[in-house]
């Protein structure tokens, strides 16, 4: 009884059928976890859409990228990267990732704020709110002006900054 399926008879075809069917399938899982990791971020922007309490700060590390970090009430951490050429994306890191059963154990940390510098930038948070299309708009007030930062929430690169009046009310984009 025949299937219609024929198994590689020559050792080149076994070589080339079996990589070949690697690579294709390790794209699919790339997207699969890309996929997943987008909708995660995504729900963590939800959950903490509220976390507004500290301003940031920061480090300068050493590859010339200013990064800085709040934690949230809920045990996660929203991370901040700015590198050269004003290029800016958040990050979130879910409490779970250390593998603790209670967010409760980070209140002591609640009001946490990284160590401030001249060097640095400083930014306030005025208010963020989230758009049914994927986006978060995050207004934050810095020493040039008030600035509406429009955030892909799947990978939290800062897709575009606006100048915004900050005497406007939010939810106004």
């Amino acid at each position: 009884m025949s299937s219609g399926f024929k198994l590689p008879e020559k050792w080149w075809q076994w070589l080339l059928v079996y990589p070949g069917l690697a690579v294709a399938l390790i794209q699919v899982v790339v997207d699969y976890l890309k996929s997943q990791e987008g909708k995660q971020q995504v729900a963590l922007w939800t959950k903490n859409i509220s976390c507004i309490e500290a301003p940031f700060a920061g480090v300068l590390i050493e590859f010339n990228v200013q990064t800085s970090a709040t934690i949230c009430k809920s045990g996660d951490v929203l991370v901040r990267f700015i590198a050269p050429g004003d290029k800016r994306a958040y990050r979130w890191v879910p409490v779970e990732l250390f593998g603790l059963r209670s967010a409760g154990t980070f209140s002591l940390f609640g009001n946490a704020i990284a160590q401030t510098s001249s060097s640095l930038q400083q930014q306030w948070v005025v208010c963020q709110w989230t758009q049914p299309n994927g986006w978060v708009v995050r207004r934050v007030k810095e020493q040039e002006g008030c600035f509406n930062e429009f955030i892909w929430a799947a990978t939290g690169e800062v897709r575009r900054r606006q100048p915004v009046d900050c005497r406007a009310p939010c939810r106004s984009a």
